[in-house]
């Protein structure tokens, strides 16, 4: 495949910033690069466009600090949980805009409410940099209305800062040869996206939830860690290989076990015994997965443990609602269904 057109990336080189897009058209993609002082950050805006829908259209500032988020929170009012976009831009707005988080304008109208992206935002589809340009925004104006925009990080995201490109669509990849920026720096520490990448946690734990990719495994439980421990330890292999003789770090980022790694609640390998370890240790009531595929929202264990990894790619879209106190299974229309 041949090089196509892609929203920017941001790469910090000494005291200058760096904007790399591919511009153009589909059948004559074109390189673009800006240059600008390290000291005009705060000018710079992220302009993502869509030639074929151009009421996709947005645009965002820079954050001005990036930190590390934490990783235990209240519990919310109002909650919207998906995952798996894997690039697909059209089901990510539309279920978003189905449930009240925006408006078509981008405008974040959830109020103090929480979206929570349960992982792998990145890898297979179309608009990879326009997903991740999207909550990145989004980020900046739910904080405005006392809202939040949690990102867990996913085996795709982990894959693709640790330079595994083995689901990276080929249109990244072309790109990066027609930019002259090998793929292998666009999420390092060196790039805004990659700076904040870094500041994402692998397990969060919101009131009575736990947000996971994969899961919890026997293993990981028994390394009785708590979840500010776990994501600290993950952190610090996000653009690493393992480190040596850690096998907390391995059993945390490697193993199949691993939480972003870990199917063993869809695939019918846990045990009802392990469930209820993870709901005691954490002081939790329900686990939230992604990662494994299921024809709609699902609940495993007398609901304990809830996917909502749905096949965006086939037009299937669907989120975790959480309203008063009540879940609900919701799609890209607006349909809501209670969960038993």
């Amino acid at each position: 495949m041949q090089a196509a057109p892609d929203a920017p990336h941001i790469f910090y080189e000494s005291n200058t910033i760096l904007v790399r897009s591919v511009t153009g058209t589909s059948r004559r993609p074109e390189a673009r690069v800006q240059s600008f002082p390290l000291a005009h950050r705060h000018r710079i805006a992220v302009h993502c466009t869509f030639s074929e829908h151009p009421e996709w259209d947005f645009s965002t500032p820079l954050q001005e600090t990036l930190t590390v988020e934490p990783a235990v929170y209240p519990a919310a009012h109002r909650l919207l949980a998906i995952s798996d976009i894997e690039g697909n831009f059209d089901a990510l707005r539309d279920l978003l805009l189905a449930n009240g988080v925006i408006d078509t304008h981008y405008s974040w109208t959830f109020g103090n409410g929480r979206l929570v992206l349960v992982g792998d935002c990145m890898d297979r589809g179309p608009h990879v940099t326009e997903c991740l340009w999207l909550l990145y925004s989004l980020e900046i104006k739910a904080r405005q209305q006392g809202g939040h925009v949690h990102f867990i990080l996913g085996n795709h995201e982990i894959m693709n800062m640790a330079d595994d490109l083995r689901y990276v669509p080929a249109k990244y990849l072309a790109n990066a040869r027609l930019l002259r920026c090998d793929y292998t720096l666009w999420y390092k520490p060196g790039t805004e996206l990659g700076r904040w990448l870094a500041t994402k946690n692998v397990v969060e734990k919101i009131g009575p939830l736990l947000f996971v990719h994969g899961g919890i495994s026997s293993m990981v439980n028994d390394l009785q860690l708590s979840i500010p421990e776990m994501n600290e330890l993950c952190r610090r292999r996000y653009f690493t290989q393992l480190l040596p003789g850690h096998a907390a770090s391995y059993l945390l980022m490697d193993a199949p076990g691993a939480p972003f790694w870990y199917r063993g609640y869809a695939m019918g390998n846990a045990t009802l015994q392990q469930v209820n370890d993870t709901l005691r240790r954490f002081a939790v009531e329900h686990i939230v997965i992604g990662h494994t595929t299921v024809s709609q929202v699902t609940t495993f264990f007398n609901g304990k443990v809830i996917d909502v990894d749905t096949l965006h790619a086939t037009g299937i879209s669907e989120g975790l609602l959480l309203q008063n106190g009540r879940l609900f299974r919701v799609d890209k229309t607006g349909r809501r269904e209670a969960l038993e």
